[in-house]
């Protein structure tokens, strides 16, 4: 099952042996092996490239299954050690590592040096198929977008959006103006079906304004640098042009009526086992972010304390 993982994964045996520290010969064997198991066919092999039937992927899919539940069998013994080894693994959006994590990320290396932290940076969607096929313990993503999946969902953080034009821009020497203006200019976006797109369109429809997209791009780092360049408008989090509008690399659009906000929320599997080293981290992030979270996770003092007891580290 873990080889049948990699090859959906990687693409090629070659790759999947690899990642097993196997011979790609061994690979093949045990796949032909579990296919004739199995009594049917699972992939096709046209040239380099593994194309999976649906059987295929009915196995992968059992496949993940199995690889969560080894993980967390994994995390339940590592908790009889305490908060002295283990690891989690974080999916976050750009700009809530860039200004909403580190700090939390910072006090629990403090806390807990022995654990390590594994952080993926995506959009929202991948990042909760991660989480529900068990490769992620946690997100923290832009809300709602739990339509449809067995999640948690917790408020965590709200940002104002700003739209921002090039310097020397038309309209970034106005005052003031109304939202049809914004239409007679491109626009850089996020990827259609992101959850902050849509807020953003959202937006601007209630306002008149279908806004003509150019260019679609997933980093708000390179949007903003788009924008720099002179190559459209965008709508992205005031804290990731606050700095880049006080030195002038672009300008903030005062649009009367329009005013954009989108929140942050915290993502966890419905139902799965938290991990101490988990529940360690949601303690931090509920004390520092005041996230109100339920006591089964574990986030009152007394029981961290307890957790940093175990590991002799005394009471904090």
């Amino acid at each position: 099952m873990k080889y049948i993982l990699s090859l959906a994964e990687r693409g090629s045996f070659t790759a999947a042996a690899r990642d097993h520290f196997v011979t790609q010969p061994a690979v093949s064997i045990r796949l032909g092996k579990l296919q004739r198991e199995l009594g049917v066919r699972l992939f096709e092999v046209e040239g380099r490239k593994v194309r999976f039937t649906r059987a295929g992927e009915i196995v992968c899919g059992y496949a993940r299954r199995m690889a969560s539940l080894e993980r967390q069998l994994d995390e339940e013994l590592e908790d009889l050690a305490g908060l002295k080894k283990g690891s989690i693994a974080i999916g976050t959006i750009d700009a809530a590592s860039i200004y909403v994590l580190p700090d939390i990320f910072s006090k629990f290396q403090s806390l807990y040096p022995g654990i390590d932290v594994h952080l993926e940076i995506a959009s929202t969607a991948p990042l909760l198929d991660a989480l529900a096929e068990g490769r992620l313990d946690l997100v923290v993503g832009t809300m709602p977008g739990a339509a449809g999946r067995n999640v948690d969902v917790f408020p965590v953080f709200r940002e104002r959006l700003v739209i921002i034009a090039p310097p020397g821009h038309p309209l970034a020497s106005r005052k003031s103006m109304k939202p049809p203006m914004l239409a007679e200019h491109p626009f850089i976006s996020f990827h259609r079906g992101s959850i902050t797109r849509g807020i953003i369109e959202d937006v601007l429809r209630a306002a008149g304004v279908v806004p003509r997209i150019t260019m679609e791009i997933d980093s708000p780092e390179a949007i903003k640098k788009l924008v720099s360049s002179g190559l459209g408008l965008a709508v992205l989090p005031s804290g990731n042009v606050e700095e880049d509008i006080d030195r002038g690399r672009v300008a903030a659009l005062r649009v009367r009526g329009l005013s954009f906000e989108r929140r942050l929320g915290l993502f966890l599997a419905g139902g799965r086992y938290l991990a101490l080293p988990v529940k360690a981290f949601l303690g931090i992030m509920a004390r520092e972010l005041s996230v109100e979270l339920p006591d089964s996770y574990c986030l009152n003092q007394s029981c961290l304390d307890g957790a940093t007891d175990s590991k002799g580290g005394g009471s904090r």
